[in-house]
Protein backbone atom coordinates (compact mmCIF):
# COMPACT_ATOMS: atom_id res chain seq x y z
CA UNK A 1 0.00 0.00 0.00
CA UNK A 2 1.18 3.59 -0.90
CA UNK A 3 2.02 5.91 2.19
CA UNK A 4 1.82 8.89 0.27
CA UNK A 5 -1.76 11.13 0.26
CA UNK A 6 -3.00 11.90 -2.85
CA UNK A 7 -4.00 15.00 -4.24
CA UNK A 8 -7.66 13.76 -4.23
CA UNK A 9 -7.10 12.80 -0.42
CA UNK A 10 -5.68 16.32 0.69
CA UNK A 11 -8.57 17.63 -1.27
CA UNK A 12 -11.18 15.43 0.48
CA UNK A 13 -9.42 16.39 4.32
CA UNK A 14 -8.84 20.18 3.46
CA UNK A 15 -12.82 19.92 1.98
CA UNK A 16 -14.18 18.56 5.55
CA UNK A 17 -11.97 19.80 7.87
CA UNK A 18 -13.26 23.00 6.37
CA UNK A 19 -16.60 22.23 7.06
CA UNK A 20 -15.97 21.21 10.28
CA UNK A 21 -14.46 24.88 11.30
CA UNK A 22 -17.31 26.54 9.94
CA UNK A 23 -19.33 24.67 11.85
CA UNK A 24 -17.77 25.14 14.82
CA UNK A 25 -17.01 28.99 14.51
CA UNK A 26 -21.12 29.29 13.30
CA UNK A 27 -21.86 27.78 16.84
CA UNK A 28 -19.50 29.76 18.90
CA UNK A 29 -20.73 32.62 17.37
CA UNK A 30 -24.47 31.91 17.89
CA UNK A 31 -24.04 31.34 21.11
CA UNK A 32 -22.07 34.40 22.12
CA UNK A 33 -25.44 36.40 19.85
CA UNK A 34 -27.66 34.55 21.85
CA UNK A 35 -26.38 35.14 25.44
CA UNK A 36 -25.82 39.26 24.11
CA UNK A 37 -29.42 39.05 22.83
CA UNK A 38 -31.58 37.08 25.66
CA UNK A 39 -28.91 37.18 28.84
CA UNK A 40 -31.02 38.96 31.68
CA UNK A 41 -29.17 42.74 31.69
CA UNK A 42 -29.56 42.70 35.86
CA UNK A 43 -31.26 45.64 35.92
CA UNK A 44 -33.93 45.89 39.55
CA UNK A 45 -36.80 45.30 38.24
CA UNK A 46 -38.88 45.73 41.93
CA UNK A 47 -40.48 42.39 41.82
CA UNK A 48 -40.65 39.84 44.36
CA UNK A 49 -38.71 36.33 44.74
CA UNK A 50 -42.28 35.13 44.17
CA UNK A 51 -43.15 36.98 41.18
CA UNK A 52 -39.44 36.50 39.92
CA UNK A 53 -39.74 32.61 40.32
CA UNK A 54 -42.78 33.00 38.55
CA UNK A 55 -41.68 34.05 35.52
CA UNK A 56 -39.03 31.85 35.51
CA UNK A 57 -41.29 29.42 35.75
CA UNK A 58 -43.02 31.01 32.96
CA UNK A 59 -40.31 31.31 30.57
CA UNK A 60 -39.72 27.76 31.35
CA UNK A 61 -42.95 26.86 30.35
CA UNK A 62 -42.14 28.64 26.72
CA UNK A 63 -38.84 26.88 26.07
CA UNK A 64 -40.12 23.37 26.67
CA UNK A 65 -43.36 23.83 23.98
Amino acid sequence: MNSQITPEQTEFLVLFGSLILVAVVMRLVGLAVWRKWFQDDGTPDSLTQEERDERLVARRRRAQR
